[in-house]
């Protein structure tokens, strides 16, 4: 396309506020100019779509968890500049959410209004199978029609750590333009490998990140906000992943995502190959705490194995404890139980405590009735198990439908 920037740039714009609307579109017409702008990069009279990060159905922009509607606005307005007959914000969120309600809580629906923007649930169209790469594990996967026919697509995402990924980015916000199945099936088989060979055959025409007000600790959704006042934007979204990554103080080699990337040939993930507009990273870098808080089992009756798993399955659980325990359960009446997660844990076989085996590294139990599948597991789905354990309605369905052989 005429007038693309280089597809190794990634732009940094910092501001000084991020919930004041007229300081995020002077944030937002910086980061066009260093990368486009608008009008050189957008053909006019195409359809636009933007696709946000929204996983919540209250209103928590402010608290980092989704794309936030003030820069949400500051985007579409500037995407305007480019004369598009039609844009679209699209998304379709995590399993059990409702997207429309989504929009309606985090003001989507004003943005709407103030800019002429469709609001669309994707969940509502069609979708296309499509192939992955050989050799991996998805071998295809359904994608929302309407992302794979807009003449322009926008990946539009907030920067949070996440439990299972070290970090949640551009790469990981393609996930959501899949259907509930294929992200149960993402979980069942491996999180990282999956999402990573989604972006093997769906490339973004743009990457603008929502680092205005991101996420550390315990994200996805139970983390500490963090008021970067940041926008990132490139066209390679490995390549924006890698800078994003250094922004918030991780060494891109412990992101299993962009190993995945580098192994696979995706993107760029060479430091020296990609080029920084704007604010250099040291200007706007801020170390974010890791979800990787030790599991400190403090209920009597429960016994914890730890057979050499890597951090997802315990940091996973640790939150879906903490999420019991925000919900009003008290974790002070569970049963005798035994947990295990990792590779090389074994299960007691003890009949007078009830045995969770976690994760597919546990696989061998998977006959045992309380097993909980995934690499890593949902946390809500562990939290479900210990629901069900204790008499507690699930909230989020019967574990079979998250069992995919």
């Amino acid at each position: 396309m005429k007038g693309d920037p280089v597809p190794t740039s990634v732009a940094i714009v910092k501001g000084r506020n991020g919930k004041d609307l007229n300081e995020v579109r002077k944030m937002m017409g910086k980061l066009f100019d260093l990368i486009g702008p608008a009008e050189k990069i957008i053909p006019r009279g195409c359809r636009v779509l933007i696709k946000p990060n929204l996983t919540a159905e209250e209103k928590l922009w402010e608290k980092g968890i989704l794309t936030g509607p003030i820069f949400m606005q500051a985007l579409v307005e500037e995407v305007q500049k480019a004369g598009p007959a039609e844009v679209i914000i699209a998304e379709a969120t995590a399993v059990g959410l409702n997207t429309k309600k989504a929009f309606a809580a985090n003001g989507y629906e004003e943005v709407a209004r103030a800019t002429g923007a469709r609001l669309l649930d994707l969940y509502d169209g069609e979708f296309e199978e499509i192939k992955t790469p050989e050799g991996g594990l998805l071998k295809s996967v359904r994608v929302s029609r309407e992302v794979l026919r807009a003449d322009f697509f926008i990946n539009a995402p907030v920067p949070k750590t996440h439990f299972a990924s070290t970090l949640t980015a551009a790469m990981k916000n393609l996930k959501g333009t899949t259907t509930y199945d294929e992200k149960k099936r993402f979980h069942y088989l491996g999180l990282n490998k999956a999402f990573t060979e989604l972006n093997a055959v769906l490339k973004p025409h743009l990457n603008v990140l929502d680092g205005l007000i991101a996420m550390e600790g315990d994200g996805p959704i139970a983390g500490t906000p963090v008021g970067l006042n940041a926008l990132m934007a490139g066209t390679d979204t490995v390549a924006v992943d890698t800078i994003a990554a250094r922004v918030m103080g991780i060494d891109p080699a412990e992101v299993l995502s962009l190993c995945l990337a580098q192994g696979m040939g995706l993107g760029v993930w060479d430091e020296k190959e990609i080029k920084v507009l704007g604010n250099p990273i040291q200007e706007v870098r801020r170390p974010f705490v890791r979800a990787c808080a030790p599991l400190e089992m403090d209920v009597e009756k429960v016994r914890f194995l730890n057979g050499q798993a890597c951090n997802a399955c315990p940091n996973g659980l640790r939150i879906a404890l903490g999420r019991l325990q925000a919900a009003g359960i008290s974790l002070e009446k569970l049963p005798k139980m035994e947990i295990s997660v990792g590779p090389e844990a074994r299960l007691s076989g003890s009949a007078d405590c009830i045995q969770i085996p976690i994760g597919n590294c546990q696989k061998q139990y998977k006959h045992l009735p309380n097993y909980v599948p995934g690499c890593p597991p949902p946390a809500f789905l562990m939290g479900d198990e210990i629901r069900e354990i204790m008499g507690i309605p699930r909230r989020f369905g019967p574990k079979k439908n998250f069992i995919m052989e």
